[in-house]
This record gives structure tokens, C-alpha cells and sequence, in this order.
């Protein structure tokens, strides 16, 4: 049986509940026996003060008056006793209720004058039992002992009954935590449940992307997942486009092959032409179409170390230029190498290529008060010819250049364009003080506290 999340909250949740219901069970019943138990010895103590009150002393003798405050003294079998004794066992005085009933002393050798005993009998009928023992001048053995007993069955029943209470109590509050914590768990898991049944859709293509409207703590999930659907349908899209891109492309070339070839001596030359043409098309198009795209922009790429080694590498290329370094950020950039490379590369190789002698590296940190995800700006500027206002949104289409002088196929910035957008960063052109191009280029970093 797969996990499940509310399985999980419903076990854990209600263990607690279990172990604190219990908890709080033992100590209620075991604070109401207590009482109960207290309540007896009160009682008891109040019957032993009665009879102390109804003694009188008559010729060295004790005499006790019938009129009890307590009638059930007076009642045969009444689970109320009362019992007077001296202090060697003697009984002086036994009430009504404890004429049929055999009624055990404990060891009043024990007691001190002035003390109360509480004692609980278990032996036979259980019984509770006060014995208060008192010296009583005038009489011809001064020690007397005041016993009050009672039976345990009454306080007995009050206690099982409380407990059967309490249990059906606590069960029914269990019962109703327990659906109530159902109900939660399925009404908070609810955007859980909607994002697995969008995903589903997804998958099975009755989706384009997910709904919005989630929960703070699923808003960053949402999106994470929106991003790999936009990036797999880009993908999709880019290989379509590559292959209808290609397919036009070969045509003309084969063309021109097709009907050379009817020809008696086809000029090598013209079919050389062509199938360079068919080649640099291919290769252009399989570029295109492989675009490293970044899956979830995790990769931590040092910026300062790229462009480093992209420089040393441009300055034995290119002798000639003198190339500076400005690097006020050393913060990572969020992508793979191997693309940052390409990107930063074809800028930099154009700016070696197009200038008279000088070229501007730095790099430096966007402000964050300004955008919600740290950022790092990669500006290149020269001093050549720059580029012209008019060609500057031409000279991010593949294949489209502004100077024909220098050897290639139009295709660097393009690419460095696409990878760019792919990234979610921008590209922008403008005038360098230099005289030249300045090419800014902005791509997601990692916070500080990342």
C-alpha cells in the first residue's frame, strides 16, 4: 500500500491523542478515587465525633445516648458501625447496625492518644475504617478508642460509575477529535490533492500548465513545476521548429544539386557551394535544437572564474587587444557551464573580433531592491564600430549579421539570445563611452543566504 501524507498526520495525531486521553483518564480517575476515599474518613471522622458527643461518664462507666445524628447507626446490617473500646481490647459499646455484622478492631496498640487512624480492610467485606483513641479521666481505664466503620461498596460503586463515565467521555471526545481531524486533514490537503490531479492531466495531455491560486507554502512547488512543463513544451517546440527550419533550409540546396546534375559536366564548384550551404544548415539547426535548457536552474556556476578563464583564452587569441577586468561581484551564477561559456563567449569573441584595441569586462551585482531574486550583470563593451540602432534587434536572428567582413555564419549572438531567454535573463544593446557596442547581459544568481 503506497505512503500517504494523511495516513501519516492520522496515525501520529491520533497516537497523541491516545497516549494524552490516557494520561489525563489515570489522573482523573486515580484524583476522584482520592476524594472519594478523603470524602469516607470525612464521614467517619464526623460519626466518631457524634459518638464522643453522646458518651457521658456514670459511675466510672461509660453511657451513650441513643439519638445518633446518624440513623443508620441505629439500622441492623446499615454498612455503618460503630464500636467503643478500651485499651485491652474490651468492648464498652457496640451500635444496633453491628449486632448481626462481625465487625474487626485493628491493633489499637498502636494508636497514640489524640491520633486518627484510617485503615482500609480488604479482607473478607471491604471496609473503611477511623479509629480515634482519647484518655477519658474518671473512668477506671481512661484509654477509650472510638471506631467507626464502613463499608467500601457504596464509594466502590460511585468510583465504577465514574470511571464507566469518564471512559465513555473521553471515548466520545476521542471519536469526535478523530472525525474532526479527518475533516481537517482533507479540507488542508485539498491543494495537495488538486496539484496531484493537475499533474495527472498533465501527464496524459488534458493540461497545458497548472492553475494558480495555491497556498504560500506550495506557491514555490507550483512553480518549480510550471517551469519544467514550459521548459519540456519548449523543447518539444524547438525540435518542430529545427525540423520544419531544416527541411526549408535543404531545399533550395537540393534544388540546385537536382538540376546541376542533369547537366553533361555539373560545375563542381556550384555543388560544393551547396552542400557547404547544406551542412552549415544542418549544423545550425541541430544547435538550435539542443539547447541546453535549464531544468531548475541549480547548478552554481562561479562567474568571476568563467570569465577568467574565457579572457586568458581571448588574450592569446587575440594579442593585440587589451582586455580589462572589472569584477565588483564574486557571487555564483544559477546555470550549467557549458551554456554560460557559450553565452559569454560569443559576446566577448565578437568584441575581440569588431574592436580597434580595447575591450570592458565587468561584472557586477543587481540591486536587490529592485528584483525579488539576486542577479549578477555581465556588461562587454569595445571600441569599434558599434552597432547601429536599426540592427541591433537583427542581430539576435540566426543567421542575420551587421558587419560581413569577418568570417562566419551569423549564428553567435543569436544563440547567446536563445540561451538568455532560457535562462529567464535579458540581453540588451547599447552605446559603449568607448566608442564601440556595449552588450549587458543579466542572468539569475543565488541569495546571500543561499
Amino acid at each position: 500500500m503506497p505512503d500517504s501524507i494523511q495516513r501519516r498526520l492520522m496515525l501520529t495525531s491520533s497516537a497523541v491523542l491516545v497516549i494524552f486521553l490516557t494520561a489525563t483518564g489515570l489522573l482523573l480517575d486515580r484524583t476522584f478515587s482520592q476524594s472519594v476515599t478523603e470524602g469516607a474518613q470525612q464521614q467517619l471522622q464526623l460519626v466518631v465525633y457524634s459518638l464522643m458527643g453522646a458518651a457521658s461518664e456514670e459511675g466510672q462507666q461509660l453511657r451513650f445516648n441513643e439519638g445518633f445524628a446518624e440513623p443508620r447507626l441505629g439500622q441492623p446490617d446499615s454498612g455503618l458501625y460503630a464500636l467503643v473500646s478500651n485499651a485491652r481490647g474490651d468492648i464498652l459499646w457496640r451500635s444496633r447496625s453491628a449486632a448481626l455484622t462481625e465487625v474487626s478492631r485493628i491493633n489499637d496498640r498502636a494508636l497514640i492518644p489524640g491520633d486518627f487512624v484510617f485503615q482500609q480492610s480488604k479482607q473478607g467485606v471491604p471496609r473503611f475504617s477511623l479509629s480515634h483513641s482519647v484518655t477519658w479521666e474518671g473512668l477506671q481505664d481512661e484509654r477509650v478508642i472510638f471506631t467507626a466503620i464502613t463499608d467500601q461498596a457504596p464509594y466502590r460503586a460511585a468510583i465504577d460509575a465514574f470511571r464507566q463515565n469518564l471512559g465513555l467521555g473521553l471515548g466520545g471526545v476521542a471519536l469526535v477529535f478523530v472525525l474532526v481531524q479527518f475533516l481537517a486533514l482533507r479540507w488542508g490537503l485539498i491543494p495537495l490533492l488538486r496539484m496531484q490531479r493537475e499533474v495527472v492531466d498533465l501527464e496524459r495531455g488534458q493540461r497545458d500548465q497548472l492553475s494558480e491560486g495555491y497556498p504560500s507554502e506550495l506557491q514555490d512547488l507550483a512553480a518549480h513545476l510550471q517551469h519544467f512543463v514550459t521548459q519540456e513544451q519548449n523543447q518539444r517546440r524547438r525540435y518542430r521548429q529545427a525540423l520544419d527550419n531544416l527541411a526549408h533550409s535543404l531545399k533550395t540546396p537540393l534544388s540546385v544539386i537536382s538540376n546541376a546534375l542533369k547537366e553533361p559536366q555539373p560545375s563542381s564548384t556550384l555543388l560544393q557551394d551547396q552542400v557547404s550551404r547544406m551542412q552549415d544548415a544542418i549544423r545550425g539547426q541541430l544547435n538550435k535544437a539542443t539547447l541546453a535548457a535549464p531544468a531548475a536552474l541549480g547548478q552554481r556556476t562561479a562567474a568571476e572564474e568563467l570569465l577568467m578563464r574565457l579572457v586568458s583564452a581571448l588574450r592569446t587569441a587575440y594579442p593585440n587587444v587589451h582586455i580589462q577586468t572589472r569584477f565588483n561581484a564574486t557571487g555564483p551564477l544559477r546555470g550549467d557551464a557549458s551554456d554560460l561559456m557559450e553565452i559569454f563567449g560569443n559576446v566577448l569573441e565578437n568584441a575581440c573580433k569588431f574592436c580597434r584595441g580595447r575591450v570592458i569586462v565587468e561584472l557586477a551585482a543587481e540591486d536587490l531592491r529592485q528584483s525579488a531574486q539576486a542577479k549578477l550583470r555581465v556588461t562587454i563593451e569595445d571600441d569599434g564600430a558599434g552597432i547601429a540602432v536599426d540592427d541591433r534587434q537583427q542581430v539576435v536572428q540566426r543567421g542575420q549579421r551587421a558587419d560581413n567582413q569577418a568570417p562566419g555564419q551569423g549564428i553567435g549572438l543569436s544563440v547567446t539570445a536563445e540561451l538568455v531567454d532560457l535562462y529567464q535573463g535579458e540581453l540588451t544593446i547599447s552605446d559603449s563611452d568607448l566608442g564601440g557596442a556595449r552588450i549587458c547581459i543579466t542572468l539569475p544568481g543565488f541569495d546571500p543566504v543561499q
